[in-house]
């Protein structure tokens, strides 16, 4: 019966039913591990970081796009994952306690997730349906926008990281940024993005790193979750895009039935790092992403 409910909310809203929701992981069993040992983040830094976005971007989806944003803290749900869905103007997204606990999860990593799911709302082209973008798009949005948005005033913080992140993206980030603040947001994003590819890759039993690129090219746009290594240079990426972009923007989605055309690509240009405008840092992984220019 409840598999049935879903499917008929998920055509009601004009989705694919398999994607009512939007995850931020494949299924897994993950929640069988859960531990309040072995985590990083409290119950505290949870629900702060919770209300931080929905502080940030509700205001932001009320006023300019009609919706209520409603972002759902579970702290005593074991899931090891996050979700996000839109039903009749409200914007949802439900964090978990579990994925929170998880040893690989720093409270920036979580928080990332958080951009992850609102990048499902506001990550525009590529669409994996009418109102959710997929999810190269969502981990691009992560550090290319939200996490931006998030702590480019947490001055102190960022700077911390200049002293513990690694040679290799450090050295990126400097190349990428001119401006030593920058630098050091570039810096945090990097660590965040770590924390969750070596979540993702626990999954597999798999190792990412920074110097490990996925050198896989796509022959079509993989709109369902990419490998952990691919996910990495995604977030990667989106830290070193140094684009114009606005917040408020979601490229593509006006379109309507074209929103996975060549025109929502030429907008989604507009707002990031794009190969064909000779970027050298911030163009999305050829892992998942397949240009139609």
């Amino acid at each position: 019966m409840l598999k049935k409910t879903k499917l008929a909310l998920g055509l009601l809203v004009g989705l694919s039913p398999s994607f009512a929701e939007a995850d931020f992981m494949p299924p897994n069993n993950l929640h069988l591990q859960d531990t309040i040992l072995s985590s990083n983040v409290t119950e505290e830094e949870f629900n702060a970081a919770i209300e931080l976005v929905q502080d940030i971007y509700g205001p932001m989806i009320r006023e300019v796009h009609g919706g209520r944003l409603r972002i759902n803290g579970r702290w005593s749900n074991n899931t090891v994952n996050a979700n996000a869905s839109q039903f009749f103007g409200t914007w949802s997204v439900n964090m978990y306690g579990g994925l929170a606990r998880r040893p690989e999860v720093t409270l920036d990593g979580f928080t990332m997730v958080i951009c992850h799911e609102m990048g499902h709302h506001m990550g525009g082209y590529p669409f994996i349906a009418n109102w959710a973008a997929n999810e190269g798009q969502s981990d691009y949005y992560t550090t290319q926008i939200c996490a931006k948005m998030l702590w480019e005033d947490d001055l102190e913080t960022n700077a911390s990281f200049a002293e513990t992140v690694e040679p290799f993206p450090k050295a990126l980030c400097d190349d990428a940024w001119e401006i030593q603040e920058d630098r050091n947001l570039c810096y945090r994003s990097m660590a965040a993005g770590k924390s969750l590819a070596d979540l993702l890759a626990a999954l597999k039993d798999e190792n990412v790193a920074f110097d490990t690129p996925d050198l896989t090219v796509v022959d079509e746009m993989k709109d369902l979750h990419p490998d952990a290594q691919c996910r990495l240079d995604t977030y990667m990426a989106g830290a070193l895009c140094t684009a114009e972009f606005d917040f408020e923007a979601i490229p593509g989605k006006d379109l309507g039935s074209r929103r996975n055309s060549p025109q929502a690509e030429e907008i989604a240009r507009s707002q990031s790092c794009s190969r064909l405008d000779e970027y050298k840092f911030g163009v999305r992984p050829l892992c998942w992403f397949k240009s139609k220019l």
